[in-house]
């Protein structure tokens, strides 16, 4: 059975360090049996990081059938996600606080977690220029994969936009319902993914390892990756402009 204290040494040897902001995948069976479960794997992280960095966790609620004609309806309080029990349990949290997009909130835990959020539901895309996805690209942000690959690395989706690929986005916006933590309803018109083209992130691993942006390490059982979020973003960029179909699987 493992322990906190075994997650963290596990956390600080693959590179983790107080002070980082960190945006965490995870699939937590592939860690093994965690004393305290999904809870015990958020406090880990969050001890990792320290009073001064933040911990960053997925909340997303979009799905296939959203579209203009099926808007999203989203409560910050009550909407679970369907990115698993860690972010779960994280979005359960005191101290967390969850962005108000519609379809692709995150939880944020630590140092400046009100300005990671902060008008992510107004972004012209969900994870483009505004979003929490960007703003940790910009402040020296990391990704940490638990046991899944980069086909869970949602920063590949700020590439797309980033690179206006033809096939990320619906041509047409949504008026979705949002509610705030005051319980509070706001329409607000969002651009959604469309969702059914089948990529492979993992194309870019192998040139991330080679310039050194990704280290590779283990945190219980669990293969891991632990990516430098700005030049991963500047690599898949670059090659997504010149080739905006270059990960899709044909």
């Amino acid at each position: 059975m493992l322990t906190i204290a075994d997650i963290l040494d596990d956390l600080r040897k693959l590179g983790i360090k107080e002070g980082d902001r960190v945006l965490v995948h995870t699939s937590l069976s592939k860690v093994g049996m965690l004393e305290g479960g999904p809870a015990a794997f958020v406090e880990a992280i969050v001890s990792a990081v320290g009073n001064e960095g933040l911990a960053v966790f997925p909340t997303f609620t979009g799905t296939a059938q959203d579209s203009a004609e099926n808007p999203p309806y989203f409560d910050v309080r009550e909407t679970p996600c369907w990115t698993g029990k860690v972010p779960e349990a994280a979005r359960r949290r005191e101290d967390a606080i969850r962005s108000l997009h519609p379809t692709h909130s995150v939880v944020a835990i630590g140092a400046d977690n009100k300005q990671l959020v902060k008008d992510h539901e107004k972004v012209e895309t969900p994870c483009s220029h505004g979003s929490p996805f960007m703003k940790l690209a910009e402040n020296s942000g990391k990704i940490l994969l638990v046991g899944v690959d980069h086909n869970s690395n949602t920063t590949f989706h700020t590439a797309e936009e980033l690179a206006d690929c033809p096939y990320h986005m619906l041509p047409e916006p949504a008026l979705a319902t949002v509610v705030d933590y005051q319980g509070k309803e706001h329409k607000i018109l969002t651009a959604l993914h469309k969702w059914g083209t089948e990529r492979d992130f993992n194309r870019l691993e192998e040139e991330f390892i080679k310039q050194g942006i990704q280290r590779n390490g283990k945190i219980g059982n669990a293969l891991c990756r632990l990516i430098d979020t700005k030049p991963m973003l500047e690599v898949a960029v670059a090659i997504l402009k010149k080739d905006p179909y270059f990960l899709v699987v044909n």
